[in-house]
């Protein structure tokens, strides 16, 4: 089933404590992106280079300077670890090793990292082997039920956009928030469920920031000639290209984020650093 993506602007939701997500637990990742806040050239306003077709301008002299941060650390105990995770499971056990605090119950797992406050929630249902549930949910009800399952735990939700993507099994929602003037994607609430709603897991953790200077950009055009080094896939069509910020060797930096499809029908995403140290 071709993927579909789902783009909602909003603006605000309240539930309790200021936290974002990641795509997993202490790993660099690049998430999905947004538009780019760049003025973009008439010129090259569409063609086809290097095996790629693409429907936007090059820019060709971007000639701008970003913010790259830095993320701010804290300590947290087990005592504030157990808080939280008691606002997903009745505590059975709990492990404990030098990053983080593991806590098991019933309904699941809850894994908060240590110094950044992380929080992962892994539904029981996430290991099953089959999906309960009669109808198929939609785009915009699994943003619905990605909201309230934040919400219900006595979180805040803070986002701009929720972007929904489906591979014909699963959701994914991402909730997506700005540093500056550019979408961050480096750190994103994240929700997985089946295709029957039911929440499998929860990424989540708080976020403080650092600014450690200013960082030159290449441009789009630069970006775009690094693309066939990146990826193997053929017969590409660009629709897209946005400047976002991403979590890469511990800094928040800029990037490109390309968007299009593949031969295979399939959503083509890449990102490509942006950032010229």
């Amino acid at each position: 089933m071709k993927k579909r993506l789902l783009v909602v602007v909003c603006f605000l939701v309240i539930a309790g404590i200021a936290l974002a997500a990641t795509d997993g637990l202490r790993k660099d990742f690049i998430s999905n992106g947004a538009r780019a806040n760049l003025t973009l050239t008439e010129q090259n306003a569409g063609g086809a280079r290097d095996g790629y077709q693409y429907n936007f301008a090059l820019d060709k002299n971007a000639g701008e300077t970003v913010n790259c941060y830095m993320l701010k650390y804290r300590q947290d105990d087990y005592e504030g670890a157990r808080k939280y995770a008691e606002r997903f499971i009745e505590i059975i056990s709990f492990t404990e090793d030098e990053f983080s605090y593991t806590f098991i119950g019933g309904d699941g797992s809850v894994t908060i990292d240590k110094e950044i406050n992380q929080i992962h929630f892994e539904s029981a249902e996430a290991s099953a082997s089959g999906y309960q549930g009669s109808e198929f949910i939609t785009d915009k009800e699994s943003i619905q039920l990605a909201e309230n399952f934040i919400q219900n735990r006595m979180l805040v939700l803070f986002y701009e956009e929720a972007q929904v993507h489906f591979d014909g099994k699963k959701y994914r929602v991402n909730f997506i928030n700005r540093i500056s003037n550019l979408k961050n994607y480096a750190f994103s609430n994240r929700i997985i469920m089946d295709k029957f709603g039911n929440i499998l897991t929860l990424d989540y953790f708080s976020i403080q920031y650092d600014k450690v200077g200013d960082c030159n950009i290449k441009s789009m055009d630069e970006a775009f000639c690094e693309l066939p080094k990146l990826t193997d896939k053929d017969n590409i069509t660009l629709s897209d290209c946005q400047l976002v910020y991403i979590y890469d060797n511990s800094i928040i930096q800029p990037a490109y984020y390309f968007i299009g499809s593949a031969a295979d029908d399939q959503t083509f995403e890449c990102f490509v650093k942006a950032a010229v140290f």
